[in-house]
């Protein structure tokens, strides 16, 4: 909880301070591009996150890594957050940022999960109705789950809907149970 606090606080500092150098847009896919580096690579993230390494050796390998890929601006925070000695929390500091982003620009992102893969007429049908519920744009995010037999289930938000053929089965499953046999004699 309280890791999450502080990479919120520094993520709205910094998001505002985007605001007003209209560069809100341009650090978003920074920080996406940061998270995926991180995501990937484990060995950098073992050594930034390394109590060992100095932090001048941090400084010049994220330097190196990123300098020609980031806005200054995402450089320089980059920086000040290892200066400051947070570099624990920069992979959600990133995920807060690019979560006010979103809100900022009435995102939302959508979790689909079926059975197998879904045809694209499927997902516009999906997407459609969640868009005219929400009047916001919407980022749908597949995801394959066998054991769902069939149907699907998504998320956003605090909205969960299950319409798979599992959720069903095990509904008539826990009706059979619960009705107790009572003969006519």
């Amino acid at each position: 909880m309280r890791r999450t606090k502080l990479a919120s606080r520094y993520a709205k500092a910094f998001f505002e301070f985007a605001q007003e150098y209209n560069q809100v847009e341009r650090i978003s896919k920074d920080f996406l591009l940061i998270n995926k580096v991180f995501q990937e690579n484990k060995n950098l993230q073992t050594v930034i996150n390394s109590p060992i390494v100095r932090v001048d050796k941090k400084i010049n390998i994220i330097r190196e890594v990123f300098q020609q890929h980031i806005i200054d601006i995402t450089l320089k925070y980059l920086l000040l957050i290892l200066r400051k000695g947070r570099e624990l929390h920069l992979d959600i500091i990133c995920d807060e940022y690019v979560k006010l982003y979103k809100k900022y620009k009435n995102i939302i992102t959508l979790d689909v999960y079926s059975a197998s893969e879904l045809d694209n007429n499927s997902i516009d049908i999906i997407k459609n109705k969640v868009a005219n519920h929400t009047n916001a744009e919407i980022e749908i995010i597949k995801h394959v789950r066998p054991k769902l037999i069939g149907g699907v289930l998504f998320k956003f938000n605090d909205y969960y809907y299950d319409a798979s053929i599992r959720k069903q089965l095990d509904r008539i499953k826990k009706e059979l149970i619960d009705t107790t046999y009572q003969p006519n004699f």
